[in-house]
């Protein structure tokens, strides 16, 4: 992946089942690809406190990598205070807002880091992030990196790329159609980390029972078609690692130019403790008797 300025403006599992408001299944995968000699792509889902995290690094001579890892470790790390915080009814501001601030924070740290080491100058990182939260979920995306969610048998995007082709797209200079082939797909005009400020798409989205969320760098959605996509993952949302692995391998088997990393998190009803349930089964079979 390349970063142009805006003129304008094998694989490793984590997964786990929490309760908050909803129950969450978490599932977290990164691959290297059958190309690239180094994963530059970073991962982290964290059930405990609702974050779901994907990272694209650009830099060469590993910079990239600094910079993905760099993004997740301060990212990660601050979140779990604030949302602590949170839980604890402390005043602050909203999720959304904090998580803007923490990415903010991010950028910063990645910027000054590549200003101080020369051979991290000019890294950066694309970032796709979703924080979990009582029946909503804050989105926030830098680059191409990905947010797409699952409903009802439907997968909608829920970002728009920061890319030179999407502004081709937008301004009407390139059909969708064409798009498939254009070499400019991975020219990204956002990034982490690449100026000491930048701009941050954050946006609030309802949760239902049932929904699956994927977050994904361009490894995966630059060779899986949508409509292969949405058929894995509504075919195998019972059984999320397994979805992840059917999603890498066609990434694989269609070419694994880039690296391959994903989060797939799906939204569960929140069963009631059991001694409440014990105390309605109690009371419904008083009732007809």
């Amino acid at each position: 992946m390349c970063y142009i300025p805006r003129r304008l403006s094998f694989p490793l599992f984590r997964s786990k089942i929490l309760h908050i408001e909803h129950r969450l299944e978490v599932v977290s995968l990164s691959d290297i690809g059958r190309v690239r000699g180094v994963n530059e792509d970073a991962v982290a889902v964290d059930g405990d406190y609702g974050i779901a995290v994907v990272a694209d690094g650009i830099g060469g001579h590993r910079a990239g990598e600094v910079a993905s890892r760099m993004a997740l470790d301060i990212i990660i790390e601050r979140l779990r205070a604030k949302v602590q915080q949170y839980r604890a009814g402390t005043r602050q501001p909203t999720p959304l807002q904090f998580a803007e601030e923490i990415v903010s924070e991010a950028n910063l740290a990645i910027h000054a880091a590549a200003r101080r080491q020369p051979g991290c100058a000019g890294m950066g990182t694309t970032l796709a992030l979703a924080l979990f939260h009582n029946h909503s979920v804050a989105l926030l995306h830098v680059g191409d990196s990905r947010i797409y969610r699952l409903r009802n048998g439907r997968l909608q995007v829920l970002t728009a790329d920061d890319s030179l082709l999407h502004d081709q797209i937008e301004l009407g200079l390139i059909s969708a159609e064409d798009a498939r082939g254009s070499h400019n797909r991975h020219l990204v005009t956002q990034a982490l980390g690449i100026e000491a400020s930048v701009p941050i798409h954050a946006t609030e989205e309802d949760v239902v029972s049932g929904d699956v969320f994927l977050l994904c760098t361009d490894g995966l959605s630059d060779l899986v078609e949508e409509s292969d996509l949405e058929l894995i993952i509504d075919s195998l949302k019972t059984n999320l690692p397994l979805a992840a692995n059917h999603l890498a391998q066609l990434a694989n088997d269609n070419g694994g130019f880039d690296n391959i990393s994903l989060a797939l998190v799906r939204i569960h009803d929140q069963e009631p403790p059991a001694e409440t349930k014990g105390w309605f089964s109690r009371l419904f079979g008083w009732l007809a008797s």
